[in-house]
């Protein structure tokens, strides 16, 4: 063999036991397996898994609990579901985290089986109890707050009154919210400190309701006359009360298993509060936030977001056309059925933004490839969303895959869904109306046939959509069963009548409205809403299995623990394992420097939604007036 030969020769036979001798790459080793309950990982390739393994905060593995274990390591954690369920960790389609961290904190005045509140008395006692229990909050904060009274499920059908308030503390004011965020009750003191007396005018766009036969202020509060006087009790809340609302918000979401949560509606000073609070650590889920497109268009232009820091970002822009269904006042295309109230013949609701506004907003959105979610819950306002789509999409027909997504859609037309098919709208519904508000909408809103089809979401599934499913709160408790209960289930929690069969679809169709699909309208489905390697290890625990249990016991399966990014944010104490447990109110106390804040004057639109107004204000915002 010559020289040269001999050289190939070697090197051949070099490559040669080099490719069969070279070792192999390290295996990666968990950090911890989860196994030992069933594991729905929403991934429609293999919907259920004996175990998963994680490492680094990723999911590095799915599958059989053989295969899987071949990941263990010295150090991994085995963690032994004990028969409890897996899910993807919960995603926020639509909320609003930083009132709700008011809510948590704030007297519970909603109705079972949320809350005890049946009557005017236990709306009484509820609040004597809170205040006494909290009376150190009381003495700082020279208020009492109570949230989510709803006369439709009180038994006198009616709000309290300032006497009735008064019997609680003729003293200190009281702020009652009402359920739906649009009202408030308040006593006399707190009707002094807002400067309502009888010679007060209306606001515009708000009512001060008054007393049977004269001017004097009855304790109701409507829209603006709301949004407008109740900074006045809290206006020593601040930025730094602010805080504490978002951090307490962050924490109720994550009781519930929402390893994501949402502000649906933040204006530029509230949006910074939250990016204040991620910066100090504040969150240990994520947050986004929609600031409004009527108020912010250059700060969210300059702050859109595609990933997050210190687990928050700002993801679109927000447009609300109208308001509230159970309020009469979403803008629909015919009268309501049987409203209850001082409305005119032929009452159909009105808008919050104009024709004009609507438009630019939209096509500004195009116009700058950004994603906006719209509030729209009546037909005309619907309408009109999709005539602002279909001419936003027509100046700027190269504008693709920004995910624009409807809020709300409680009163839908078939004909409207097929459009906002074509136009790549996406439905983020809210079928929890059916439970909460389904006998009150046969019954008042829009009669007994169309009551069937709020939030259509049999409607949605029929044309191949996808949709998400939300809670919106504080307008309801962002509790995930209860959500995932109505979804799978529309039953009125006061008459039990099933609030259009039509409508209800199986439980993992509705879990995938919590979990993939949100993560997709949020342009984050690669890294939630499903069980894969790769994505985060954001996980939601359940007591039972909701697709082995019967559907009206959904409701009744606990959140036992909320892993995000590998690692637990909440765990269920057994000694607190029943409804209604009580919340640590002391975090209130950092919130209040007492009464005394400087309220705005009334402004030329009508508002839509008062809590965003009210924190707008307290942020110090004067679009928030």
């Amino acid at each position: 063999m010559n020289t040269q030969n001999h050289v190939l020769a070697i090197t051949l036979m070099l490559a040669a036991g080099t490719a069969i001798a070279a070792p192999a790459p390290a295996r990666q080793t968990a950090d911890s397996i989860w196994s030992g309950g069933a594991i729905l990982t929403m991934n429609d390739k293999a919907m259920r898994a004996e175990a998963v393994a994680v490492a680094n905060g990723k999911i590095i593995a799915v599958g059989s609990r053989k295969e899987v274990m071949k990941l263990k390591g010295p150090g991994t954690q085995l963690v032994d579901l004990a028969g409890r369920t897996l899910v993807p960790g919960f995603v926020d389609a639509h909320g609003h985290v930083m009132v709700g961290g008011l809510q948590a904190l704030a007297a519970n005045l909603l109705a079972p089986p949320d809350g005890r509140v049946l009557d005017i008395a236990s709306l009484q006692q509820t609040l004597c109890d809170w205040a006494k229990a909290n009376a150190a909050v009381v003495d700082k904060a020279k208020v009492i707050i109570g949230f989510g009274y709803d006369p439709s499920q009180l038994k006198e059908q009616r709000h309290p009154t300032r006497e009735e308030l008064d019997a609680v503390s003729a003293d200190v004011p009281i702020l009652l919210v009402h359920q739906s965020s649009h009202l408030a009750a308040v006593n006399s003191a707190a009707l002094k400190i807002m400067g309502y007396d009888a010679s007060t005018k209306d606001p515009a766009g708000g009512v001060i309701q008054r007393k049977p036969g004269g001017t004097e202020p009855n304790g109701t509060l409507e829209e603006t006359a709301f949004f407008l006087g109740a900074p006045k009790l809290l206006g020593g809340v601040g930025q730094d009360g602010l805080k504490v609302f978002a951090r307490e918000g962050a924490k109720l979401w994550a009781r519930f298993g929402y390893t994501t949560a949402d502000e649906g509606r933040a204006t530029p000073q509230t949006a910074e509060v939250l990016k204040q609070v991620a910066a100090e650590g504040g969150f240990a889920n994520d947050v986004i936030a929609y600031p409004d497109v009527l108020l912010g268009r250059e700060y969210i232009k300059t702050n859109q977001r595609a990933t997050f820091t210190n687990r928050f970002r700002i993801a679109g822009a927000k447009l609300t056309i109208d308001g509230s269904p159970q309020g009469f006042t979403a803008w629909r295309d015919q009268p309501y059925y049987k409203p209850v109230g001082d409305y005119p013949q032929g009452y159909s609701g009105y808008p919050a933004a104009t024709a004009e506004e609507v438009m630019s907003a939209i096509q500004w959105a195009y116009e700058n490839k950004l994603q906006i979610i719209t509030h729209s819950n009546g037909e005309r306002a619907s309408d009109l969303l999709i005539a602002a789509h279909q001419a936003a999409q027509a100046r700027f027909p190269k504008v693709k895959g920004t995910r624009p997504v409807l809020i709300h859609g409680q009163f839908l037309r078939e004909d409207q869904l097929d459009r906002f098919k074509a136009l790549g709208v996406i439905p983020s519904l809210f079928p929890m109306h059916t439970f909460y508000w389904g006998d009150w909408h046969l019954d008042h809103t829009v009669g007994p046939q169309a009551g069937l089809n709020i939030s259509p979401t049999g409607w949605v599934r029929k044309r191949g959509m996808i949709f998400s499913s939300h809670h919106d709160a504080p307008v309801a408790f962002p509790d995930s069963m209860r959500v995932l209960d109505a979804t799978v289930t529309r039953r009125a929690r006061g008459s039990g009548r099933i609030v259009g069969p039509e409508h209800r679809v199986d439980v993992i169709t509705a879990l995938k409205a919590m979990t993939i699909w949100p993560a997709y309208h949020h342009f984050e489905e690669k890294t939630k809403g499903s069980l894969e390697p790769g994505k985060l290890a954001d996980f939601a625990i359940l007591s039972k299995d909701p697709t082995a249990v019967a559907p009206n016991a959904i409701a009744e399966i606990k959140v036992t623990e909320t892993v995000k990014e590998g690692k637990t944010i909440f765990k269920l104490d057994p000694a607190t394992h029943a409804d209604n447990a009580r919340v640590d109110i002391t975090p209130l106390l950092a919130a209040f420097g007492g009464h005394g804040g400087q309220g705005g004057e009334p402004g030329d639109t009508c508002a839509h939604d008062a809590m965003f107004r009210m924190t707008a204000v307290m942020a110090g915002s004067a679009e928030g007036r």
